[in-house]
């Protein structure tokens, strides 16, 4: 094994010393792979590795290998004199690293390995606003300035700035208390400013907007609101004939699972339903998404017990594994946790563990990924996971989507993401950790398509070139769902043509005999399964 090592760090352009070479070899075989895989695509300079240099880069190190309690790599480190090595992803991979077959991680969080203080949220929040104002910047705003540099000077200026107040005045003029790194101001929206009024209404606190203001620091009047808002200049299309199925929010244990429909879609992607076109199309799908809420969990609300077959986590991981191990193993599957998943609430969440999900991590085409997550698949495209756990709450703040979409449209929430370059950008509504390196919510990299789950309903939609993807359900409707509104749309999977940008949904429900695809009359088809289902 140590001269296979030495081969393949000389393949990679470098050495190592007598004591690296040594602490390798005591891995087995792949693991030690791993590590001298990892540092040849950190290309660094030194041509020697030696433990001086394994300290130097061990932050980089450790945080593009997922390491998990208990495992070969955390007792690596630990034996090394490093501790805390048992979150999964530990840092954000700033380079591309293939992670399993074609799918690589782009990004992923720097999870904390210590205990979490008022600093280190005044440290997420300044991030984020260094991060966005950045962003900002870039749009080359005329007299941009900041809010103590304004003053008594009265102008046209332009400010960057996160709002932490808003409210409506007697006369329907819009108030909003912003601040920035130097101070704090009002923004006065005039409601005969329609347009500026428009923009202005839907924003929420802790949003990071520039303003186009005049006046004077005590009070500022806004001529115009510009978002951070993510765009591509054009779409991406790949080489490769392919489709990537997008899916998820299973619940696996709960009574209401619907594990006949599940198996069905199963079958199809296996080539053991429908005639020889749809088969063909089946064996096109090379990659499947899993956008979260892999189990139906337990202890998650008063009296969920009675609505589970399965009551351990362990029991129902144990179930997803027998579901995914049916599915052809050229099929490169991506699963991210959601709230149910046996990992923590708060967002950003870590891989799903061992502890409980040791048989997922050792299926070979099955990628874990925290949530969120970057990633990237054949054709360079980039997809962005994230479960979705904002969405509600962005429905409730927007009065426009609250009225107009509810529950209905999840892809009408997920353009508001992308238009803020924020995943949950309300500070004490949705549960978050301040990480390592800052604020892991942000859209800092702009993905090709954003996919997301957590509303049971199945949509596809476009803002600024950028695919929006929501994944159905496979769990009928909830006494929960019922109570609050919300009507899922199970047993739907939509396919994405990484060649032609073509979209398929397909229906695996009960109620239809025949599916049609969303793509015209030339490629509708059918597709006959058990029941005539």
């Amino acid at each position: 094994m140590v001269s296979e090592i030495l081969k393949l760090c000389v393949s990679k352009g470098f050495l190592l010393d007598k004591e690296m070479l040594g602490l390798l070899g005591g891995l087995s075989d792949e693991c030690a792979r791993r590590v001298v895989e990892v540092f040849g695509n950190l290309e660094i300079e030194e041509r020697v590795i030696n433990r001086k240099l394994l300290e130097k880069y061990f932050d980089k190190l450790k945080g593009v290998l997922v390491v998990s309690e208990g495992d070969e790599l955390s007792g690596f480190f630990e034996g090394l004199g490093y501790y805390g090595c048992d979150s999964g992803f530990e840092g954000s991979v700033e380079e591309v690293v293939k992670v399993n077959g074609n799918v690589k991680l782009i990004s992923a969080p720097a999870f904390s390995q210590k205990k979490i203080e008022v600093k280190d949220f005044v440290k997420h929040f300044r991030t984020r606003y260094e991060v966005l104002k950045g962003i900002l910047e870039e749009k080359n705003f005329d007299n941009l300035t900041s809010i103590r540099k304004i003053g008594m000077n009265r102008g046209s200026h332009t400010i960057i700035a996160a709002v932490f107040g808003k409210r409506m005045t007697k006369n329907k003029n819009l108030f909003l208390e912003v601040e920035d790194m130097t101070g704090t101001s009002i923004v006065l929206v005039n409601q005969n400013k329609k347009e500026v009024f428009e923009k202005a209404k839907d924003l929420l606190r802790d949003d990071i907007v520039a303003f186009n203001v005049s006046g004077t620091s005590e009070m500022l009047f806004a001529n115009d609101v510009v978002f951070p808002e993510a765009g591509l200049v054009e779409k991406k299309y790949s080489e490769f004939d392919e489709y990537v199925a997008f899916s998820g929010d299973f619940h696996m244990g709960s009574t209401m699972f619907l594990e006949k429909n599940l198996l069905k879609f199963v079958k199809w992607l296996n080539g053991e339903e429908g005639d020889e076109k749809q088969r063909a199309l089946a064996r096109k799908v090379k990659y499947l998404f899993l956008m979260g809420d892999n189990i139906d969990g337990v202890s998650h609300y008063p009296g969920q017990e009675k609505y589970l077959i399965q009551k351990t986590s362990k029991g129902q991981y144990d179930k997803v594994e027998e579901i995914l191990r049916l599915i052809r193993k050229d099929v490169e599957i991506v699963m991210c946790p959601g709230q149910h998943d046996a990992v923590w609430v708060g967002e950003p969440q870590p891989i799903i563990g061992e502890k409980f999900a040791e048989g997922l991590h050792n299926m070979k085409n099955l990628t874990l990924v925290p949530n969120p997550s970057l990633v990237e698949i054949d054709g360079g495209f980039k997809i962005l996971m994230y479960h979705g756990a904002s969405i509600n709450y962005f429905i409730d703040e927007i009065p426009d989507i609250r009225t107009n979409f509810g529950h209905n449209s999840p892809t009408r929430v997920v353009r508001e993401m992308l238009k803020r370059r924020h995943l949950a950008p309300i500070h004490g509504i949705a549960d978050y950790i301040p990480c390592e390196r800052g604020d892991s919510l942000v859209i800092d990299k702009i993905p090709d398509i954003l996919a997301t789950a957590d509303q049971h309903r199945a949509e596809v939609s476009t803002f600024n070139n950028i695919l929006m993807i929501a994944s159905s359900c496979w769990q009928s409707i909830t006494p929960f769902e019922e109570k609050v509104g919300n009507v899922p749309d199970p047993c739907k999977v939509p396919l994405f043509n990484l060649k032609t940008r073509e979209i398929k949904m397909l229906d695996f429900s009960d109620e239809l005999k025949e599916v049609e695809w969303n793509s015209g009359g030339e490629l509708s088809c059918e597709l006959r399964g058990e029941n005539g289902g």
